[in-house]
């Protein structure tokens, strides 16, 4: 069947009749297919992949620039991640120093270590102090009955004992006649917390009753108590029957005496519950272990500056610096083999700026300086010939021994608690971590 294409692009005739505008678009790219095919049979050229080679010509070196830029723009990301991590180190180390109370503190000694311990707090300050005890603080002790063994019912029937201390309410505790032996009854005093302990002790003296309870109150005056109560217990002798409560374990043994702590500290008189005193000395916790002698009158003790800590965060100060200094470095070595973010922020201004910035925190006069001490270089901060931080250790702790308040002033202003954007003169820790721009901030 023939079929000719005429110049009106709107029908198509043929044979069969008339076709319609689709028909002549669909065959017009059946013949031009056709044509390219016959074109690179008859040649020898693969035209498709020259079409697409030119295609990849003109596509390929923009998308690597893209990419290029994609990558270049992640791995400056990863450097500015190490930097900022480093920085936020430094930031740490200043803060450890930026406040007046970073600062306070003492070590505390004594003369006599047998006679007590003393533990100095943050806020304790320096000093001697002598201190006198006459008498300790002790809880009361009183001591049961004996006992053939510790699982033996003492009681047919159920009863109940009662604790008071000092005299006040007393306090039932219920005792069942299958849990009436004796560690039945230690675990019963002990499960009704009033502030006296039970404890089953076996004397092992080689009786037939060794077992007895021992009971133990809290120490002081206040604390002493009293038991009363258990089973009533019948006895027949000659046609006479007595009854007697507390058979067996009525604790009528005492052993020690409830007592304060009494003492003095520089001459004035004090009475405490405890052995254990937190408001004698402000910042001191003192522990009383023995009665001052004829030959020990008084026990010393010395409260001295503790600058140990202060040394510590100075030198984590320093190695701050020198940590961030050398990541400085190694973003922007181009020869850099650190993986991730070496080699990340060559040529980048950024580095340069924030290098200045480092150095100007560390190296800057303080805006609160003292008189000898005015910059961390007054306490043997120096930068060498690599750019890296050395410290002198000698130089800081004279700082630290002779002029200590210098110290605390130029690193804080001698400021506490400042907000975050405090434009307050707050020396050189104090600025670099507050809002105050004089130094800029880390």
């Amino acid at each position: 069947m023939a079929t000719s294409i005429s110049s009106n692009t709107t029908s198509t005739t043929s044979t069969t009749g008339v076709t319609t505008t689709e028909q002549v678009k669909a065959l017009n790219k059946s013949n031009a297919q056709k044509i390219i095919t016959s074109l690179g049979a008859g040649s020898g050229v693969d035209v498709s992949s020259l079409a697409q080679n030119l295609t990849d010509a003109e596509r390929i070196p923009r998308e690597n620039a893209i990419n290029a830029k994609i990558n270049k723009n992640d791995a400056r990301v990863s450097g500015i991640s190490a930097i900022t991590y480093t920085f936020s180190q430094v930031q740490v180390a200043f803060q450890a120093l930026n406040d007046q109370t970073d600062f306070t503190g003492a070590a505390a000694s004594v003369s006599d270590s047998s006679a007590l311990d003393a533990v100095a707090g943050a806020n304790a300050t320096t000093g001697t102090h002598e201190l006198v005890v006459t008498s300790l603080a002790k809880s009361q002790r009183v001591l049961s009955g004996s006992f053939a063994d510790s699982s033996t019912a003492l009681s047919a029937t159920d009863f109940s004992l009662s604790v008071s201390i000092h005299g006040g309410t007393a306090v039932p505790i219920a005792i069942t006649a299958a849990n009436s032996t004796p560690q039945g009854i230690v675990s019963a005093i002990n499960g009704a917390a009033t502030g006296v302990r039970a404890q089953l002790v076996n004397s092992g003296d080689g009786s037939a009753y060794p077992y007895k309870i021992l009971l133990t109150g809290s120490t002081g005056a206040s604390n002493d108590f009293s038991i009363t109560g258990g089973p009533t217990v019948s006895n027949t002798v000659g046609g006479v029957t007595t009854t007697k409560t507390n058979l067996g374990f009525d604790f009528a043994t005492p052993l020690q005496t409830a007592t304060d702590a009494v003492f003095t500290v520089d001459g004035i008189a004090y009475k405490r519950s405890s052995n254990l005193v937190t408001d004698a000395l402000p910042g001191v916790s003192l522990n009383l272990k023995k009665v001052n002698g004829v030959s020990n009158p008084s026990t010393s003790v010395y409260l001295t500056r503790d600058t140990s800590t202060v040394r510590a965060n100075v030198v984590a100060l320093v190695q701050a610096y020198n940590d961030a200094k050398s990541m400085l470095g190694v973003v922007s070595d181009p020869k850099s083999s650190v993986e991730t973010y070496g080699a990340t922020l060559v040529n980048d201004s950024l580095v340069a700026n924030m290098r200045n910035q480092l150095r100007e925190l560390f190296m800057t006069n303080s805006s609160t300086p003292g008189a000898a001490v005015k910059s961390l270089r007054d306490m043997g901060i120096s930068i060498d010939m690599t750019g890296a931080m050395t410290l002198d250790n000698t130089k800081l702790d004279t700082a630290l021994q002779t002029k200590f308040d210098e110290v605390v002033t130029m690193f804080t202003g001698n400021m506490s608690g400042l907000g975050q954007f405090s434009t307050a003169p707050a020396g050189v820790a104090g600025e670099a971590t507050s809002g105050n721009t004089r130094n800029a901030r880390v």
